[in-house]
């Protein structure tokens, strides 16, 4: 029994650091959005897309951003301390709607397919709608 002791002492530390680690990291998120932290990621992932306009959603957890290039939309969103990106193009999006003060996007992608964003607006929200409802019926 005492040479078990000390196995026991150590797989409830174990256990010990394993809860503290998981408590510590449920607090992490990812910064919050502004214009240049959304331009900056885009930049990073993408090479090839150069912003334009930018549309930070009311909960500054996601971003929208014209490319000056072509037909494409960047979307910057918050994914637990992460701020990953997608760039949706003609026939990336399957719908788009404003709904309940969300601007809910439905994408192909397999990844994630659905982006709910946190309206501004109606006015400053509806240009970014119908951006995307374009990209839908191309």
């Amino acid at each position: 029994m005492d040479a078990a002791l000390p196995l026991i002492i150590a797989g409830f530390a174990a256990v010990g650091l394993m809860a503290a680690i998981f408590l510590a990291a449920r607090g992490a998120r990812a910064p919050a959005l502004d214009e240049a932290l959304a331009r900056r990621r885009l930049a990073e992932d993408w090479q090839d897309f150069e912003a334009a306009e930018v549309w930070i959603a009311a909960d500054r957890r996601a971003a929208l951003a014209t490319d000056r290039r072509g037909p494409r939309l960047g979307l910057v969103f918050a994914f637990g301390d992460k701020l990953p990106s997608r760039l949706l193009g003609p026939g990336d999006i399957r719908a788009c709607r404003l709904e309940n003060g969300r601007l809910v996007i439905e994408t192909r992608d397999f990844g994630r397919h659905r982006f709910t964003l946190v309206s501004t607006g109606e006015v400053a929200t509806r240009p970014w709608a119908d951006r995307l409802a374009g990209l839908a019926r191309a």
